[in-house]
């Protein structure tokens, strides 16, 4: 493959340096001028581009790759072909890969959770709009400082294989052999089980500390992956939970029917092996092959959250939601407390982003805040957290990771109401989870939340009695959604809490809604989640409301 140099032009991108290579790519740092900023741009062989069919297929592949849109998959700006050389051009992103933080030592079980849960909620996104990757490996997945991961090479073994004939007999190695499934290794046609698949040998070596198969020839592996039984994980860390082990079986059978059907079987039977396991346990020992773990000392009062999604940790999802309930004995003595002013009466109209449940429907607006008022909420300050007023606005800065604080304006319970607050962007994280409570059970941790994130997540959670009691969006999980504009200064959250039925707006677009009659009335409140390994998290609040439903 003919090197580019540095300070060669391709397209409109002036080359750096080359900062990755293989057999099927090269990868280089760029500048794009126009927008000023740093590229990545992975080249892919000049032969391929002799083929006219080849070109044809490769604008296809990457108009439909650059449509992928999701918090952890790494976007694709562009793509292009010049003077034989076909390319395309993604975020450049400071980061290490999956394989370098795997080879780095072992995993906590919390870790693999998070990085399992972040993988599997990209390829499901990515399978849902047709879209098969055919060569999932740790060395696919970038990991940037916050820990959060970016699957990057969509398509290109799919490119690959259209074009065996112009590669080398070496070249021609589609899929890596470690991570391949049985049906790709044989040459017969793939659909999502096969990703299935290869996510479950990154599993099985995060649990283990290492791959399945081996051998001194990469055909000698793929023979392993076609013929040769699975080794149990368990005869490599023989203190493995059995449920989890059923898991990763499961995901490895050699028939793609005998599979998990798609990565949201795999994830919520994922979680349901993790529910009698703490997830504080320590990382496995150095010497892995006696299984012997190091568990901390004392335990945490809840698994973490990580939202990478939009964090997702613990049991990803379920983690935001014990979290919560983690800051529930904090929030409670501050927050809780009777307002010196319960109610603000006002003729005001409702704002413009506000989105009627019934067209014609004026709502009667039972109680507007706009902050300039320094008595309303509770503020504190300590390790933890602060919460003041700022700029006639409510200011939360969350100084510990994992952390969740909330706070009401009184203890009135309201049914039949839509509430909404805009929402500052303090240039917070962007796995920083925010939104609305409502119906909180008086004296008790009872309620449900609706938090989005500036990576384009979301999430609604009925709480019961200081427990998780249901993810209620998205078959127990968080969802994405493109309407929630990523990394926006501000945010106008809303949210409708009849009896029976919840919605989430985000700016005036309905983001989700869910059907719950657990609760149908209750205190209403605002929320702030921090991320696991959160660089900042800071967020101001204004303009809180409350009126009518229909």
């Amino acid at each position: 493959m003919d090197k580019l140099q540095a300070g060669q032009t391709l397209g409109s991108y002036r080359i750096i340096n080359e900062i990755g290579a293989g057999g099927m790519a090269s990868v280089y740092k760029a500048y794009q001028a126009s927008m000023d900023r740093n590229v990545a741009i992975k080249v892919l062989p000049k032969q391929l581009a002799e083929s006219q069919e080849f070109v044809k297929r490769f604008q296809q592949e990457a108009r439909t790759i650059a449509k992928l849109e999701h918090p952890y998959i790494l976007p694709v700006f562009d793509y292009g072909e010049e003077n034989g050389t076909t390319y395309f051009v993604m975020r450049y992103l400071e980061a290490g890969t999956l394989k370098e933080k795997i080879q780095a030592g072992p995993l906590s079980l919390k870790e693999i959770d998070r990085i399992f849960t972040q993988l599997a909620d990209a390829l499901g996104y990515a399978h849902a709009q047709g879209v098969i990757h055919r060569d999932l490996k740790p060395a696919n997945t970038l990991v940037d400082a916050n820990g959060n991961l970016f699957l990057t090479d969509f398509g290109i073994a799919k490119l690959l294989e259209s074009a065996s004939p112009r590669l080398t007999q070496t070249d021609a190695i589609l899929g890596t052999p470690a991570y391949i499934s049985p049906e790709q290794a044989a040459a017969l046609d793939v659909d999502q089980r096969s990703d299935i698949y290869s996510l479950g040998i990154i599993l099985y070596e995060m649990v283990t500390g290492r791959v399945p198969f081996t051998a001194d020839t990469p055909l000698a592996v793929i023979l392993k992956h076609l013929q040769d039984p699975l080794p149990l994980p368990s005869k490599i860390k023989p203190d493995i939970s059995p449920t989890i082990e059923q898991v990763i079986l499961k995901a490895l059978a050699k028939n793609p029917d005998d599979r998990f059907a798609n990565t949201d079987d795999f994830l919520s039977t994922w979680k349901d092996a993790l529910k009698d396991i703490p997830l504080n346990t320590g990382k496995l020992s150095a010497s892995q092959s006696t299984g012997k773990v190091d568990t901390a000392s004392s335990t945490l009062s809840k698994p973490q959250r990580s939202l990478t999604g939009w964090a997702i940790g613990c049991v990803v999802l379920i983690c935001l939601a014990i979290t919560t309930i983690a800051g529930l004995g904090l929030a409670t003595s501050y927050f809780n407390r009777e307002p010196a002013v319960t109610e603000i009466p006002t003729q005001a109209q409702s704002p413009t982003q506000v989105s009627a449940p019934t067209e014609n429907f004026i709502p009667n607006i039972i109680l507007e805040d706009d902050f300039s008022s320094t008595q309303n909420w509770g503020t504190i300050s300590d390790s933890n957290s602060l919460v003041q007023y700022e700029d006639e606005t409510l200011r939360v800065i969350v100084y510990r990771d994992d952390w969740l604080v909330w706070t009401t304006p009184n203890q009135t319970g309201y049914e039949n109401v839509h509430i909404e607050v805009t929402v500052i962007n303090n240039d917070t994280d962007p796995n920083t989870a925010f939104g609305l409570m409502c119906h909180q059970q008086t004296n008790t941790q009872s309620f449900y939340y609706l938090l989005i994130t500036p990576a384009g997540g979301y999430i609604a959670v009925r709480v019961d009695n200081g427990q998780l009691g249901e993810i209620l969006t998205n078959n127990g999980q968080w969802g994405y959604s493109s309407q929630i504009e990523q990394n926006a200064s501000s945010y106008r959250v809303g949210a409708d809490c009849g009896a029976g039925n919840l919605k989430l707006y985000v700016d005036g677009q309905e983001i989700a809604s869910i059907n719950d009659d657990t609760y149908t009335s209750g205190a209403v409140g605002i929320a702030i989640s921090s991320a696991i390994d959160a660089t900042q998290t800071d967020i101001s609040f204004d303009d809180f409301l409350i009126s009518e439903l229909p």
